[in-house]
């Protein structure tokens, strides 16, 4: 029996992005065309799609997800009306699991198919806001800043080590560090001013604040990453990032601990880390928490992984919401427990 939600689509126009053409293939119609990956090619695609009678309303575009290179095309084309989805790069295996082949005309035609199969589960994209772009650029440049300084930090200390230091070199990373320094201070200061003269940023970064453990670094990577979306689904972010803990047993002979990948994001793992211990060490509720875990046995890397699916939940909680973290709430399934 056909379970399928019914969706107005009637066209699907996959679409393979590299970075310098689109590969295009209309389904069922079967055409195909290329273009280049810039203004003229967009203009070029909008034209092609209307000369070929593609009512908006009834044509679905699947865009392959690269990052930079599918941004543009996504904001011309939603600009121009037409309704597109962003697909990752392995949509593709869910319609073709097993081709070895690989040619930018093929994928485009399975993006093509996957969007027809699956049309139901497909959901519309908007191109970031301008503002969003900008705190994603100046959060990614801080990041590189502060690898940099590491990696200079790194080499002067070790400098104290050698044979024969050299106070040239010394001079020149010291420069550096405080070069590094003041480019840092300068992007902190950007991005404070970008969010919080932004109401919906604004308005997210203050709720985000208000949980325990959270501070500008932290809030500014999950609005980096969640911004846009209204509702965040805890288990999905924990799975995401490698918190979420799995178990490894199968039959009768497999019997393996239950136990977290540990992959994921490495600034988001760093970032809940800090955060787990900030409130393991400095809020009463979490560190009772952390105490009668260590007092069962468990390990610390156990109990820190613990803390930071408690901090999950309660971010999505807070973000889901829209209200302040309230130290002393309790949830129904706690006065449940604590009645009984």
């Amino acid at each position: 029996m056909d379970t399928t939600t019914p969706t107005p689509y009637q066209l699907f126009l996959g679409i393979d992005v590299s970075k310098d053409t689109i590969d295009c293939w209309l389904r069922p119609r079967g055409e195909y065309s290329q273009w280049t990956n810039r203004d003229e090619g967009f203009q070029r695609l909008h034209r092609w799609l209307s000369s070929h009678n593609c009512p908006q309303q009834h044509t679905i575009i699947c865009i392959e997800n690269t990052g930079i290179y599918s941004e543009r095309l996504l904001a011309s084309l939603t600009r121009r009306g037409w309704k597109c989805a962003l697909l990752k790069t392995t949509a593709a295996k869910n319609v073709a699991p097993e081709h070895h082949r690989k040619d930018d005309r093929f994928d485009a035609r399975l993006l093509a198919e996957y969007g027809d199969r699956y049309a139901d589960k497909l959901t519309l994209a908007s191109p970031p806001q301008e503002r969003v772009k900008r705190l994603h650029q100046l959060y990614a440049e801080r990041q590189r800043v502060i690898a940099a300084r590491s990696a200079t930090q790194n080499r002067s200390q070790q400098a104290t080590h050698a044979q024969v230091p050299s106070a040239l070199l010394e001079e020149q990373w010291q420069q550096q560090l405080q070069l590094y320094k003041q480019q840092i201070e300068q992007l902190e200061d950007q991005i404070h001013q970008l969010i919080t003269t932004h109401q919906g940023l604004n308005r997210y970064y203050q709720l985000l604040l208000s949980i325990p453990g959270i501070g500008n670094v932290t809030a500014w990577l999950w609005l980096t990453l969640f911004y846009g979306q209204q509702t965040l689904n805890h288990k999905k972010i924990a799975s995401r990032f490698g918190f979420a803990p799995h178990g490894h047993r199968s039959g009768t002979s497999v019997r393996g601990r239950t136990r977290s990948s540990g992959h994921g994001n490495s600034q988001m793992r760093s970032c809940m880390t800090m955060v787990a211990r900030s409130v393991s060490h400095h809020h009463e509720r979490f560190a009772r928490y952390k105490q009668r875990k260590l007092d069962e046995g468990k390990p610390w890397p156990v109990v820190r992984n613990n803390l930071i699916n408690k901090m999950i939940k309660i971010i999505c909680a807070i973000w889901n919401s829209g209200q302040p973290y309230q130290q002393d709430y309790e949830s129904r399934f706690d006065r449940q427990k604590n009645a009984a």
